[in-house]
């Protein structure tokens, strides 16, 4: 492959991260500058007006004044002098006369903005923060500041003159580093970005005195709608191309589609407070001008977003102290091998600053750039994981970084559609009300590849059903209506729903209306793990009221859609009842049996209401099929059980458990010596039959029994998975060993509170 031919197979976003690489913009991420200390009058409580040079005693009257300084580990405050060794004396404190300091600080602020790279513009204040005095062997390690409001984009550091030696600071951000020294006789400001890494070197003699500085941004930075500067051809050229060129086929995908974004990630970190077009720091205010400017001329939008990193990485070192990397002294793991890395964008505004429409929260791959990776910069926060015996040492790794997000005006529908389904549901409302229904069933047509995603997250949104049910209705287009609905499930339906849902399965007819609702019945809810436990949930709190609504809705219509509902519901409870005979532990029957009583009772309920009989004779029809079932039989009863009548099917249900109680009343007791085991048939192998003998002799009580380990193993799993009333244990001599069945009094008890339950079950009955 030629030169050419390779440049030309690397993806269009990989090259659009090469260009922007030669773009650095007019800052850097740090700054230092020196001036005289005439106009810094400083007054320190209980220590008076400090003199410069500050010499050795007046800095030891500021040790007496002063405190172990403390430092932020995410949502703590931390004192840790294995970590940060130096005095602080609070800013409540420190008196500075402001009316002369400004006139050496201010223009060293411009200078400082300047050199920062921040927007024309933007004028910056200094907002001090706490005075520091480092003594011999005092250092800080290796830290970011945390940016303390919302218009905060830097930290200024000035340090005071005095005889010191040592104590250097040093600054780094990505792969570049530098370190700063202090002038002697002047005062010495070192500016830097909030997100870079820095560190106090140790103190070898004398005393150092500084004052720290919040930077903030004083004045927003007008964001104009469109770039200053010319687009670059060649990065349009290849923004358009990126739009164009199908990316590769993922899952359930027959051919790859072109991306519906461009995610470039900037280099800084930034918080959500502070995200803003005026705040971008030194490169990434440049290059995400180019962007805009690419995108402009490429007919596509911009958002600026908060892009959330997580990576997982694959370690080699098990001994690293997890508690924080910004240990120094601790020896970190060697990151090996990226596992995976999730981006997700938490917020973004537009080109005028305000909110932008919502914007996808997973990025995919295929969808991100960057001139910087991530593994490069410094993470907010990081937890390692050791060797866990199935897997390896691993390490998560947080980050937040600034993100250009572009795409094409003509897909602006597609891409916030995917970010939001209420977003999708309000437009597609819009253009049907501006009877632009040629405009809506196009737009409804682009949510297919992902609408099922999208909607599975907002399904609990209030409103959501009604809006979908009526957007479905108003497209007038059977597919787009079943594409659109497709996500839903019945356990979204309440009776708020109810007349909407009548007018809508009218508008389309009976046939569309059984596959809609067969899809519903079948997904169950696809996006909840716990889909059997939300769909009884919904029986019991909202199927009474449903039906109550399509019955009163539209007369007929309503009534037959109540009953299309209700014979799914009644199909799936008549499935879950019998598969509830399918345990072999009778505890877990029982338990299974006991979870369904009120809803099956709620379902009755509601069968009475719109008169539905067939959907009751199949769960009825399912309450008859098996002894196993009476005890459920009855509870159901007596939940649904009133001063009215009951229905033909259920007075038939109550009267056959009757006659299959009175029957098993009727037996005669247990006799004390009969010692046999009622158990279903045990045919797996000849071990099986051997102890199906054992269970039902009813003289045998104990069965010693020689076996080999395998088979000893098989025969408690039988008993304990049927939960008999037998004992095992291993008598250990002899080859093989011999294993001995005791069957117990338990089961003369379990059999009393079956007949004292079956007594009280038919009392209630008859």
């Amino acid at each position: 492959m030629t030169p050419k031919e390779s440049r030309r197979a690397t993806p269009p976003r990989v090259r659009i991260a090469e260009a922007l690489a030669q773009t650095h913009g007019s800052g850097s991420f740090c700054t230092r500058h020196t001036a005289t200390a005439d106009d810094l009058l400083i007054d320190v409580k209980d220590v008076g007006p400090l003199r410069m040079p500050i010499c050795a005693e007046q800095a030891r009257e500021l040790l007496r004044v002063a405190r172990p300084a403390r430092y932020g580990l995410r949502e703590q405050t931390l004192l840790d002098r294995a970590v940060r060794d130096t005095w602080e004396i609070p800013r409540s404190r420190v008196k500075i006369d402001k009316r002369r300091w400004n006139r050496t600080l201010r223009p060293i602020l411009t200078e400082v903005a300047a050199d920062l790279g921040l927007p024309a513009g933007v004028r910056l204040t200094a907002e001090l923060h706490s005075m520091l005095v480092y003594t011999p062997g005092q250092f800080f390690r290796p830290h970011q500041d945390s940016e303390k409001s919302d218009a905060m984009v830097a930290s200024l550091v000035v340090t005071l003159p005095s005889t010191f030696t040592g104590g250097s600071l040093a600054v780094e951000h990505g792969t570049e580093h530098v370190e700063y020294r202090w002038a002697k006789d002047r005062l010495t400001f070192v500016a830097f970005y909030a997100d870079c890494m820095h560190e106090v070197r140790p103190i070898r003699s004398g005393h150092r005195i500084v004052l720290t500085y919040n930077l903030l941004v004083a004045t927003e930075h007008a964001v104009s709608p469109r770039p200053a500067i010319a687009a670059d051809s060649e990065m349009t050229e290849r923004l358009r191309e990126h739009f164009q060129k199908p990316s590769a086929a993922r899952w359930g995908q027959r051919v790859g589609r072109p991306p519906n974004r461009l995610v470039y990630l900037l280099d800084h970190q930034y918080t959500a407070r502070g995200l803003d077009w005026s705040r971008l720091k030194g490169t990434d205010a440049a290059r995400a001008t180019m962007l805009r400017a690419a995108a402009d001329r490429s007919n596509c939008d911009t958002a600026l977003a908060l892009a959330a990193i997580r990576e997982t990485w694959d370690c080699v070192d098990d001994q690293w102290d997890s508690w924080s990397y910004r240990h120094a002294n601790t020896r970190s793991p060697q990151a090996n091998e990226l596992i995976e890395s999730v981006i997700t964008l938490e917020s973004s505004i537009d080109v005028s600053g305000n909110p932008a429409a919502p914007l996808v929260v997973a990025v995919d791959d295929d969808e991100v750039c960057a001139t910087t990776p991530t593994a490069q910069l410094e993470p907010y926060d990081s937890e390692y994981e050791g060797y866990m015996g199935n897997y390896g040492n691993t390490m998560d790794r947080w980050y937040r970084r600034a993100a250009v997000v572009i795409w094409p005006r003509s897909r602006a529908f597609t891409v916030h559609a995917e970010a939001s389904a209420q977003w999708a549901l309000a437009t597609l409302t819009e253009q049907i009300a501006d009877h632009d229904l040629e405009g809506a069933r196009s737009s409804a047509r682009t949510l297919e590849p992902f609408w099922d995603t999208t909607v599975g997250g907002d399904t609990q949104t209030p409103g959501i059903v009604v809006t979908a049910v009526r957007v479905a209705t108003g497209l007038d287009d059977a597919d787009s209506a079943a594409r659109l609905l497709r996500p839903l499930h019945l356990e979204s339906l309440t009776a708020v729903h109810a007349p909407d849902l009548v007018t809508l399965t009218t508008r389309y007819g009976d046939e569309w209306a059984d596959r809609l609702l067969d899809n519903w019945c079948m997904s169950k809810s696809r996006y909840d793990y716990r889909g059997d436990e939300r769909r009884l949930r919904w029986t019991v709190d909202a199927l009474v009221a449903l039906s109550e609504g399509l019955r009163t809705a539209e007369d007929s219509d309503g009534m037959r859609l109540a009953d299309r509902i209700l014979s799914r519901v009644g199909a799936w409870y008549a499935t879950e009842i019998t598969h509830t005979l399918h345990d072999p532990r009778p505890s877990a029957r029982e338990s299974r049996q006991a979870v369904l009583v009120d809803p099956v009772a709620a379902f009755l309920a509601a069968t009475e209401i719109v008169a539905a009989d067939d959907p009751r004779h199949a769960v009825v029809s399912a309450l008859r099929a098996d002894d196993k079932l009476l005890s459920c039989a009855v509870q159901i009863l007596r939940r649904t059980s009133g001063d009215m009548p009951l229905p033909a099917a259920l007075d038939q249900l109550g009267q056959h458990c009757a006659d299959r109680l009175s029957a098993r009343v009727a037996l005669p007791p247990r006799a004390h010596d009969d010692w046999s085991i009622p158990t279903r048939p045990l045919r797996c192998c000849d071990l099986c039959a051997t102890l199906s003998a054992f269970l039902t002799d009813p003289a045998e009580r104990e069965l010693a029994w020689p076996l080999k380990k395998d088979s000893r193993r098989h025969i408690h799993s039988r008993i304990d998975t049927e939960e008999l009333p037998v004992t095992h244990r291993t008598v250990r001599t002899g080859r093989p060993f011999t294993l001995v069945l005791t069957k117990t009094e338990a089961l003369f008890e379990a059999e009393k509170q079956s007949r004292q339950r079956d007594e009280a079950d038919l009392a209630w009955l008859q």
